[in-house]
């Protein structure tokens, strides 16, 4: 079958126009805004799809550590009695008396001629609240109890020697007896009083939990130094008191 046009020739090429004008331009925009529109929409469905998996996984996450929250939740106030404990036990480490470090000296400043026998001792009590290299009051006391040879001049030498010791301050002789009976030779049996003195924190300033070195530690060498500058000290106040006459007590 033959198609024939019925439109007149001025409207043929009006419409032939038409299909090369601004209407095809047109459609031809619209057409590049919906498939801009479309693949847009698809990369924010993927984006969307990759979010909602990750929040599913941050989900997962948070209810798991809930869960190790909870199981660790007993042990919130364990740490904070813990730490309140640690704050008195290392007050009583800085406030404890230097046992060690005191006979330590003690053994290295006694004279050849004086033997102790024994000594009766009590520090100052503990004070958690006391300061660094605070000197703690009231002091303590201490009494030895010893032998010399005969000569007077051997008490007064140890008691010289204990007023040199950092430990030690205001030694004074109580007692000097001479016994002729209990030994083969004579010897002064004799009784000595000292003020005991704690300084704060020379014994270590934390408390030790579990193993390791102490904190202090490095302080050790520092108190070894200062036991033979007590012992050198001694030595030359007693040099010095042999010299001008060192007052013995009288004989009883």
């Amino acid at each position: 079958m033959r198609r024939i046009n019925l439109l007149p020739p001025e409207e043929r090429r009006r419409g032939f126009s038409l299909q090369g004008g601004p209407l095809a331009i047109l459609l031809a925009s619209g057409a590049l805004v919906l498939a801009i529109i479309a693949v847009t929409t698809v990369f924010c469905l993927i984006r969307i799809y990759m979010v909602e998996n990750d929040v599913a996984d941050l989900d997962e996450g948070i209810a798991a550590q809930n869960v190790r929250l909870a199981e660790l939740a007993p042990f919130a106030q364990l740490e904070d009695d813990i730490a309140a404990k640690r704050l008195v036990a290392d007050g009583v480490v800085r406030t404890r008396f230097a046992w060690a470090q005191f006979l330590r000296g003690l053994a290295f400043i006694i004279p050849e001629t004086t033997s102790l026998e024994g000594l009766a001792a009590e520090a100052s009590p503990v004070d958690v609240d006391a300061s660094l290299d605070q000197v703690l009051e009231p002091r303590g006391a201490v009494t030895f109890t010893g032998l010399s040879e005969p000569e007077y001049t051997n008490v007064a030498d140890f008691v010289v020697r204990m007023n040199t010791l950092r430990f030690l301050a205001n030694s004074q002789l109580d007692l000097a007896e001479l016994d002729r009976d209990t030994f083969a030779f004579e010897a002064l049996a004799f009784e000595v009083s000292s003020e005991l003195i704690t300084e704060v924190g020379a014994d270590g300033s934390e408390a030790r939990i579990g193993g390791g070195d102490p904190p202090d530690s490095a302080a050790d060498g520092q108190y070894s130094t200062d036991e033979g500058q007590d012992g050198t000290a001694a030595e030359e106040q007693y040099s010095s008191g042999a010299q001008t006459g060192v007052a013995a007590p009288a004989s009883p």
